[in-house]
């Protein structure tokens, strides 16, 4: 596989093939319903399979004034789609003047111009090019002309823990994970929501109350603040952990950390890379009146976190 950060750099050799374009936000089981049929597409006729995704998020460029983290990394995001096995990889930057491009535009210059796609594969809900003007309509109608096939994959169906049957979207995920919603986060992404950053230091009073927990310093959308069961994975290595997403209000904290009380680990973590994978809702966070009393809960949340292992 190769990756690009330009287009107009796209190689000749992987012309005429499959391509799945998108933001990927996420890349829950709709993404993968849409990238596994343009994979099969492209195995099936032997071209090249192409995948193209933007980073930032556009919203972060059009509306700079509403914070939006992503839900995984970029390196996350590259690792998961480099999984359905694409033979070029475009990470395109975000930009004014890409925005700008009309959708007629980005067909004709992008899509048939410079990569020759013979086939694009799309969700429902693709909308491409300036003001969002382009969909799946256009997007047909247009291939008819330009001699590129399209084809719709239909909006991924999942079922929750309340027994409702929703449609996936990044939306839905971002939604479910601002209550803390975990499990069901995992249903929609197909795999456990993953945090992501380098261990750093913190305030060091886990260690002085018998729970050293490791600090990481995170640039994605976080769960809901409260105590969560999870792995921990530091290189090939991973461990179950009591996952605190919050301020820690007993100590009188004001800005939200993530950090993570390993089960069965002793060692110095500072500056590796953790991955925390989130699969169950442990309780809220909560401001108790003391230490002790804090330690007392902290003993029963590692005991449930330890029994659902």
């Amino acid at each position: 596989m190769i990756e690009l950060s330009d287009w107009h750099l796209f190689p000749d050799s992987l012309r005429g093939g499959v391509l799945c374009v998108g933001n990927f936000d996420g890349v829950h089981v709709g993404h993968a319903r849409m990238l596994q049929t343009g994979r099969d597409k492209a195995r099936e006729s032997e071209v090249p399979f192409t995948v193209m995704t933007f980073e930032p998020h556009p919203a972060v460029i059009l509306r700079p004034d509403a914070v939006r983290l992503p839900l995984t990394t970029l390196e996350q995001r590259r690792e998961i789609l480099s999984g359905f096995g694409p033979d070029a990889l475009v990470v395109l930057p975000t930009t004014r003047e890409f925005l700008s491009m009309t959708a007629e535009a980005f067909l004709t210059d992008v899509v048939q111009g410079r990569l020759g796609a013979t086939s694009v594969v799309e969700g429902a809900t693709f909308t491409f090019g300036r003001g969002a003007k382009g969909d799946t309509e256009m997007l047909r109608r247009c291939g008819t002309g330009m001699g590129f096939q399209t084809t719709i994959v239909p909006t991924a169906e999942v079922g929750l823990s309340d027994r409702t049957i929703v449609s996936v979207s990044s939306t839905l995920v971002r939604w479910l994970a601002e209550r803390g919603r975990v499990k069901d986060v995992s249903v929609c992404l197909g795999r456990p929501l993953a945090l992501r950053g380098p261990v750093v230091e913190g305030a060091k009073r886990g260690r002085t109350i018998g729970f050293p927990t490791a600090n990481i310093a995170v640039r994605q959308m976080l769960p809901a603040a409260g105590i969560y069961g999870g792995t921990a994975r530091v290189g090939s290595q991973s461990y179950r952990a009591a996952i605190s997403v919050g301020t820690n209000p007993t100590f009188g904290g004001t800005s939200s950390t993530v950090e993570a009380y390993l089960l069965d680990f002793s060692g110095d973590l500072y500056g590796q890379i953790m991955d925390l994978e989130f699969d169950r809702w442990v309780r809220d966070m909560e401001k108790f009146a003391g230490v002790e009393a804090l330690v007392r809960q902290i003993e029963k949340d590692v005991e449930q976190v330890r029994r659902g292992a």
